[in-house]
Formats: structure tokens, C-alpha cells, sequence
């Protein structure tokens, strides 16, 4: 076999016991409750700007957060990101590839939910639509924000973005490289920019 290979495998396969105990003192220190049976393979970004912003991980939870982690691309890291009242929560048995969480007002992740490498989750404008707003008042501060909910056993095709106010109904999927921008029912397949029903899952 060759060596490069070899040592690709042996990285993957063991990355979890070097990276998960940093990961939880960076968690520890950034305040983020985290679940028993947390696997990390990579460095995770934390960004909390106010006390009153939360990050909570359940149990069970896997997260790949290195380009070596996850070699289909679409992302090299995890970002999590919280300001103003930003909370996020990532539910029981999730696994996620080089995602990015930025949180205004609230981003709910159900338990069972596969998120692809790069998708992108942000329940926030960050900036206001109005030009005058934009120039003249305080940017991020004035943009809407409404919050993001996943239910259980959700999966999300690498390179998503999921913007504010959507609801992705329990056991639906997104397809690669979507642009989610209004709820999708439950048991349907969603794809394409902007995100469109495809079919019904049986």
C-alpha cells in the first residue's frame, strides 16, 4: 500500500482522540455545553460576542472541522459564531463537515441530522437592505434575523446555504449546493438556488 495512503487512514482513523479533548477545553472555555460521546476531527472555530449568546451540543455528536477531514471540499472548518441574542443547538447523533453556524437570534438542529461539508447556516442579513441604513447606521446590528430550525433526521447536501426564518421539516433533504429561503414540509427532496420542491419521499 502506498504511503501516503497508509498514513491518510491512520490520520482519519485516529484524529478523534488528538482533536475531541481540545475541542472540549476550547468549548470549556468559550462556554458551550457539549453531550457525552462529542467526536471532533479538526480545530473548531468558537466566536461568542455577548453573554447572553448560547452554544449547546448534544450527545452522540461528530464534527469534522479540517479539509483532511472531509476531502470532497466546500469547506476547510466549523465555525460556530453567536452575537446579539444568537443561540445555536445541535441535537443528539447529528454529524457535520466544515459547517459554519453564524446565530443573531436562534439556530435549532434536531437529533439524527446529516449536514454535508460547507454548508452554510446564518439566521441573520448581518446587514440591512435599506442603503441608507447600510451607510450611515450601524450595519449588522440593523439587518434582519429570524431564527432556523432543522427537524430530526434531516440531510443536507454539501455546499447548502440555509438562510433566516427557514423550518426544513423532519426527514427531508437538500440537495447539494441549495439555497434554502422558505420552509420545506416534511419527507420532501428540496434543491437547486433558490430551493425548489423536487419529490415527494416515500
Amino acid at each position: 500500500m502506498n504511503l501516503h495512503i497508509l498514513f491518510d487512514k491512520i490520520i482519519n482513523k485516529y484524529a478523534y482522540l488528538w482533536y475531541t479533548p481540545w475541542a472540549k477545553l476550547s468549548f470549556v472555555l468559550n462556554g458551550v455545553s457539549f453531550g457525552k460521546g462529542l467526536k471532533v476531527r479538526g480545530r473548531i472555530h468558537v466566536m461568542r460576542h455577548y453573554e447572553n449568546t448560547s452554544i449547546k451540543i448534544g450527545k452522540n455528536v461528530i464534527i469534522n472541522s479540517a479539509g483532511w477531514a472531509n476531502p470532497i471540499g466546500c469547506g476547510n472548518r466549523t465555525y460556530f459564531q453567536v452575537f446579539d441574542n444568537g443561540k445555536i443547538e445541535i441535537g443528539d447523533y447529528t454529524g457535520l463537515s466544515n459547517a459554519a453556524f453564524t446565530s443573531a437570534s436562534g439556530i435549532t438542529i434536531g437529533p439524527h441530522v446529516m449536514i454535508g461539508s460547507g454548508c452554510r447556516f446564518f439566521d441573520t442579513d448581518f446587514h440591512p437592505l435599506n442603503y441608507d441604513e447600510r451607510v450611515n447606521g450601524n450595519g449588522r446590528a440593523h439587518g434582519k434575523t429570524k431564527p432556523i430550525v432543522v427537524d430530526e433526521g434531516v440531510f443536507i447536501g454539501a455546499g447548502s446555504y440555509i438562510l433566516k426564518g427557514v423550518h426544513i421539516g423532519r426527514h427531508s433533504v437538500i440537495g447539494a449546493a441549495s439555497v434554502v429561503t422558505k420552509d420545506v414540509p416534511e419527507n420532501e427532496i428540496w434543491a437547486g438556488n433558490p430551493a425548489m420542491f423536487i419529490k415527494k419521499i416515500i
